[in-house]
């Protein structure tokens, strides 16, 4: 009977010593915003030179930079890769204007379809010149 009162001890403290361990994981490591880009990075994303799609719209984000998640996205007409603009944006938070997280808003000309409309777009400061009217 001792050795059975030992046996289920020992596998509770062992379960108790588990579950804590993982729950410092948790507590420790949540997912955070943190800066994962510079202005240089910026820079240099907005300055690279890539091939478009040759289909379709895509989009992922690249980063974060002063907190705020960096989208870079290729908007595509119907004539891709011929007709495709890539663009580096803001994925501004719905609880945030673009001004307020220290980014530019720009209204660029989009393709779509066999046309181009504009739509506003949130840059942050340090690209902000690579789109739109005072584009190089």
């Amino acid at each position: 009977m001792f050795t059975i009162k030992t046996t289920s001890t020992v596998k509770a403290l062992t379960l108790s010593a588990l579950l804590l361990s993982l729950s410092t994981c948790v507590l420790v490591s949540p997912p955070t915003n943190e800066d994962t880009m510079t202005d240089a990075d910026l820079i240099r994303a907005a300055e690279q030179k890539e091939s478009a799609p040759t289909e379709g719209a895509q989009q992922w984000m690249i980063g974060y930079h002063h907190g705020i998640a960096v989208v870079k996205s290729f908007q595509c007409s119907d004539l891709c890769p011929q007709n495709t603009l890539r663009v580096i944006y803001y994925d501004v938070p719905t609880d945030a204007t673009c001004e307020n997280i220290g980014g530019v808003t720009k209204s660029i000309l989009v393709p779509i379809a066999i046309t181009v409309m504009p739509k506003d777009y949130c840059f942050p400061k340090v690209i902000a010149k690579y789109w739109g009217s005072d584009a190089q």
